[in-house]
């Protein structure tokens, strides 16, 4: 019998978490943006792939026998799941184009100043 016992998260930006007990798990929609011991900050945009890595201790028994331990440890590591990582930028604004045709985000208006 093999049982997970730690865990290593690959973030495919050269960062990583573990080994680890924590092997994390999704969020309901309504706690996205919620910090887990899992969470992860990219510090650029892009596409990622994660890989996470799972390591096991198994037991083995002969012939009904009492449970063995099989030395060290086996890993798996997941196929690679790519994460997009976004920025946006939000700002609201008083008028519409048509009140205000040069307004920010109107046509033909300049861009908005960083």
């Amino acid at each position: 019998m093999a049982k997970p016992v730690q865990y290593r998260w690959d973030y495919g930006d050269g960062t990583s978490l573990g080994p680890t007990t924590t092997m994390g798990g999704p969020l309901p929609q309504d706690r996205w943006g919620e910090k887990t011991r899992t969470s992860h900050a990219y510090a650029a945009t892009g596409d990622f792939s994660v890989v996470l890595t799972t390591y096991f201790q198994g037991t083995y028994s002969v012939n009904g026998g009492p449970a063995l331990p099989i030395p060290n440890q086996g890993q798996f590591s997941s196929a690679p799941q790519t994460v997009s990582v976004w920025r946006s930028v939000t700002r609201n604004y008083a008028d519409d184009c048509i009140t205000n045709p040069r307004g920010q985000g109107c046509p033909g208006a300049a861009p908005p100043k960083k």
